[in-house]
């Protein structure tokens, strides 16, 4: 079936790769200072969502405005992994031990993640493959 080109369309579907490259936004691993915390609760479409996850506003010294991390990296036993930085609640409604926001509140030795505004930290890129910065939770 052939498809028409009809570039008024606003669907994906009926769209040709552009020939505009993409603004590389790459940021340099640095050490940042966190400014503030959220936490998202519910998915694109409104629906709520299982498990909270943590999106940490980081002051980088190669941006004006904040940046959104939601990745650690962290040493498990001999390798170096990538999280998530989901924040699920154990049976007694308190953050799941073992879960990266467990790591988070470990490595800056508070007990809230509301405490970690403030606390400085140096940043990793997510993968080779990845321009996105994640916390470093390891020395």
């Amino acid at each position: 079936m052939e498809q028409e080109n009809n570039e008024e369309s606003p669907s994906v579907l009926n769209k040709q790769v552009g020939t505009v490259e993409r603004e590389s936004n790459k940021l340099a691993p640095a050490q940042i200072t966190i400014v503030g915390i959220q936490e998202e609760t519910k998915k694109s479409d409104g629906t709520d969502m299982k498990v909270s996850l943590i999106k940490l506003l980081c002051k980088h010294p190669d941006k004006p405005e904040p940046i959104q991390i939601s990745k650690i990296k962290l040493i498990d036993g001999e390798k170096v992994i990538t999280k998530t930085t989901w924040a699920p609640l154990d049976t007694e409604g308190n953050i799941q031990m073992g879960s990266a926001a467990d790591d988070i509140l470990k490595f800056f030795k508070v007990g809230f993640l509301a405490e970690v505004e403030g606390k400085k930290c140096h940043t990793v890129v997510e993968s080779k493959d990845s321009s996105f910065l994640c916390l470093k939770l390891f020395n």
